[in-house]
């Protein structure tokens, strides 16, 4: 009656399944352990299995245990077969394999038909293909490839080709991988597989994805997202969400990317496929990040998807969540954090052939080294960063120059093999030639001849290798050259650069220093000036002088070599003066009304850096103001623990929340009305940063900007 009752259940939460279900119903409505009761059960496994695992597993496991009771062989070997997939779709990949084992022992135990195995065969590939052992994966299609051949089978071939192009794909070999694909749509098309095509033409969809060219993508995953939605095909409704919420991203349409795998995310985790769940989690986590820097929520969903990858054992999965992990922490300006889960990424990686993800792990490394102050460890992975690069730079010459190797290697097998069988063909006509001489002399010269034939096509083969390795030497000669060229053109050009630079700051400075030698020469002659006009002099003396000083920073920017030198602890009281008294002209005009904190803390700095700093948010809060409101700014100060922590508030337009983390790159503006370069915040942050410091902000639109200035005590 307990089994009757499940099955019941069963036809209530699927009413999809209804008709299918009453009827294997009727085939066990008693409690019979018998061969009907298995085929039976196995029925409603196949039918569950990819919308509901878990239920599914209840029923196969019944139909096991009836199976050995009765030594029901084929009942056992379907009932494994039938596991394996099931805890393939869940990502439970190590019980996958143990019942793959169990599965394929019993076939060939009972020399089971060649199709049967072939099956069994395609679900192990796929678990080694999705824990990133592509090697023994290809290896088990191959196999499956050469029983499709023998059987004629073209849903199997077309099967098999699409799990193997889908391992081209991950490797970047697009090219290979969409050749195969539209040979498998050739079979479906020929032999009308509507199922199978629809499979082809989504991983067409994700090999244009991966290309860019999204608008192909697109078309390919509408297509078959319409045929799954409508078989209601949950599995592959999850699967193609994802990858639409993937193209979403890269066309920064972060909100359709957001609900597409919040619904694969609900579907992935209806059917407790956890493979799946763990890479929707860490999409959903990578929009918090990268489109809403939402640093709590994308941090929550890494950390949720890093679980879960860790309890399916993927490696490149955990790797990746790692480096997301990495990247929030870099946001946030916490390096040492970045840095601590850029190592384990990296020493995954270590075991997992994507150099785009250990790439992506090297340069992080580098970063928050420098961020650190190690440039040593910096430079160390910065440099490993580059070889990489350059190893994926080449990567298309030498795929070209494996699978001519391996062509090679595959006909040495083939001479090897020929060879032995002529051998074992000598050797018996070695035997016969005691009976029948007369047939030894034929037997030699036939012998002899086809050496002969071998030992041409063995030579031409090499020559033809030898012929194509050197095409391929001299590309790559001639790639160097262009390298050694285009080294030589940009050391030209910062030449020039260094020309240029050396005669724009003399050019700029020459006009200041006679407007300073002259304002001295008139206060040294007119002695009898009053107060008040030697005191102007003064002034124009010394704007002279500060304004040299700010062309040399300028310009040392402009040629990316801001230095820091001649620190000092600076009374910020007296540079603050000093930057109102530079401002003074836009400060009265604008009729600004400024308010400086008494007694500031003081900072550890080079003067004429930190006075730019505070001199471009000034100008900036005077620039950036409402018509109708008098212009407010406060500079205000505080020590937190071991940080200095100033603040600039200013009542101004605002700056909009979308355009806040884009507000220090360089040439960045947002408000065409008002002048300005796009330099200036880029400057203060650079400035900061080389102050080990930190520069940030927040505003609300129509009411003000605060910018905050964080220093080391």
């Amino acid at each position: 009656m307990r089994l009757r009752f499940i099955l019941v259940f069963v036809v209530f939460v699927n009413s999809m399944l209804t008709a299918n279900v009453d009827s294997l119903l009727q085939t066990i409505n008693v409690e019979r352990q018998d061969t009907n009761t298995v085929n039976a059960l196995i029925d409603i496994t196949r039918s569950l299995r990819s919308n509901y695992p878990d239920s599914a597993r209840i029923y196969v496991e019944k139909a096991l245990f009836i199976s050995e009771k009765l030594g029901f062989t084929k009942g056992v070997n379907s009932a494994t077969y039938q596991l394996s997939v099931i805890y393939y779709f869940k990502g439970n990949y190590d019980k996958a394999l143990e019942y793959i084992k169990i599965n394929k022992l019993g076939l060939i135990a009972n020399n089971t038909s060649k199709r049967q195995l072939a099956s069994t065969l395609i679900v192990e590939g796929n678990v080694y293909k999705n824990i990133g052992d592509y090697s023994k994966a290809i290896g088990i299609y191959n196999e499956c490839l050469e029983i499709a051949e023998v059987r004629k089978d073209s849903h199997l071939r077309v099967v098999v080709s699409n799990n193997k192009s889908n391992i081209y794909r991950r490797q970047g070999k697009h090219g290979e991988a969409l050749k195969i694909y539209f040979e498998a749509l050739k079979i479906c098309d020929k032999d009308d597989l509507e199922s199978d095509k629809i499979m082809v033409l989504g991983n067409i969809g994700l090999v244009y994805k991966e290309q860019k060219e999204y608008s192909k993508a697109l078309a390919y995953y509408q297509q078959v997202l319409k045929y799954h939605r409508e078989n209601e095909n949950k599995r592959s409704i999850g699967i193609l969400l994802n990858n639409i919420g993937n193209i979403y991203i890269e066309q920064e349409q972060f909100s359709k990317a957001l609900k597409a795998h919040q619904e694969a995310l609900d579907i992935r985790k209806e059917l407790g496929d956890l493979s799946g769940e763990a890479s929707s989690l860490l999409n959903i986590g990578n929009i918090y990040l990268n489109a809403f820097s939402d640093y709590k929520e994308a941090m929550k969903y890494a950390k949720r998807s890093l679980e879960t990858n860790k309890i399916v054992n993927s490696k490149e999965g955990t790797a990746n969540t790692y480096l997301i992990i990495a990247e929030i922490y870099e946001y946030q300006r916490e390096p040492q954090k970045a840095i601590k889960n850029g190592k384990k990424a990296l020493e995954i990686l270590q075991d997992v052939g994507d150099l785009g993800l250990r790439q992506r792990a090297y340069k992080l490394l580098a970063v928050n080294y420098e961020a650190l102050g190690d440039y040593k460890k910096s430079l160390i992975y910065y440099k490993e960063e580059q070889i990489l690069t350059d190893s994926i730079f080449s990567q298309s010459n030498r795929n070209v120059l494996n699978e001519i190797t391996e062509k090679y290697k595959f006909e040495q097998q083939e001479q090897t093999i020929y060879t032995q069988e002529l051998q074992l063909e000598n050797q018996q006509a070695l035997l016969e030639r005691q009976a029948v001489n007369r047939y030894l002399f034929i037997g030699v010269i036939l012998f002899l001849l086809a050496l002969g034939i071998l030992g041409f096509f063995f030579i031409r083969q090499k020559q033809v290798v030898n012929q194509k390795l050197q095409q391929l030497n001299n590309e790559v000669n001639a790639q160097n050259e262009e390298l050694l060229m285009a080294q030589s053109r940009l050391k030209v050009a910062n030449q020039d650069l260094q020309s240029f630079t050396r005669m724009a700051s003399h050019d700029l400075k020459e006009p200041l220093r006679m407007m300073s030698s002259f304002a001295t020469l008139l206060k040294r002659r007119n002695k009898e000036l009053d107060k008040s006009s030697q005191e102007y002099i003064g002034f124009i003396t010394n704007a002279a002088i500060r304004m040299t000083r700010m062309i040399d920073d300028m310009l040392s920017y402009a040629t990316n070599n801001i230095q820091v030198e001649n620190m000092d602890y600076l009374n910020m009281n007296e540079l603050m003066t000093t930057v109102q008294q530079n401002l003074h002209v836009a400060i009265v005009e604008s009729n600004t009304e400024i308010t400086v904190a008494k007694n500031l803390p003081q900072i550890k700095g080079q003067s004429s850096l930190i006075e730019q700093v505070f001199q471009n948010l000034v100008l900036n809060a005077i620039k950036f103001q409402q018509s109708d409101i008098t212009p407010k700014i406060s500079i205000l100060a505080n020590i937190n623990d071991d940080k200095v922590v100033y603040k600039v508030s200013d009542n101004g337009i605002g700056i909009a929340s979308e355009n806040q983390a884009k507000v220090f790159q360089l040439f960045k503006r947002f408000n065409q009305e008002y002048e300005g370069s796009g330099i200036g915040l880029t400057t203060c942050k650079k400035i900061i940063e080389l102050h080990q410091g930190t520069i940030e902000l927040t505003s609300v639109v129509g009411q003000g900007t605060t910018f905050i200035l964080t220093f080391p005590k």
